[in-house]
């Protein structure tokens, strides 16, 4: 962490005049960037959607006196901190809203798709979609997020809040769930 995003965490949690519009000016363009980059995760794209993450950031990060802001330890740099905190607020209220989003295409589309071949992968989908909403939704996260996202374990551990060596096990277990519901 440089000195100059401690003193400003510092500030703001005091509570000095200026600081949390400081602190706004600096960071509203990564809490953008990972809101964005979360909900296109869920095919939402909308300005309104992106807003609401947006703001519910910022109630997070002073929540409880601002004991979010208190949990800086400067392993990142503050945009990158505050990044992940935004992609992490927008998987949980994607989360809370029900029904999930329908899952994004996987498969490239042909060219020229030879005859059956539209119906036959416009089948498979179906199934694959079927599938991803019969996990639970943590499984379907952590696929979603390593398959279709290209997301690393570090990643994947940080976005969803969990210890990095629970990643690949629960990975495993969410494609053996997977394809047990493909069968």
């Amino acid at each position: 962490m440089s000195t100059e995003d401690r003193d400003l965490l510092q500030r703001c949690v005091r509570g000095e005049q200026g600081a949390w519009d400081e602190f706004v000016r600096r960071t509203r363009s990564a809490i953008q960037r990972g809101a964005t980059v979360a909900l296109r995760k869920f095919r939402i794209t909308d300005k309104e959607s992106i807003e609401n993450v947006h703001q519910q950031v910022y109630v997070e990060l002073l929540r409880d006196g601002h004991k979010t802001l208190r949990t800086y330890r400067g392993d990142s740099d503050l945009e990158g901190w505050v990044a992940v905190i935004a992609m992490r607020t927008a998987y949980r209220i994607m989360r809370q809203r029900a029904p999930e989003a329908s899952l994004p295409e996987l498969l490239p589309a042909a060219p020229t798709p030879a005859p059956g071949e539209k119906a036959e992968r416009a089948e498979f989908l179906n199934r694959l979609d079927a599938a991803f909403r019969k996990l639970e939704p943590r499984e379907a996260a952590l696929l979603r997020l390593s398959y279709y996202e290209e997301m690393s374990y570090k990643e994947i551990a940080s976005a969803l809040g969990m210890p990095l060596n629970s990643v690949s096990p629960l990975l495993i277990r969410a494609k053996e769930k997977l394809k047990k519901f493909l069968e």
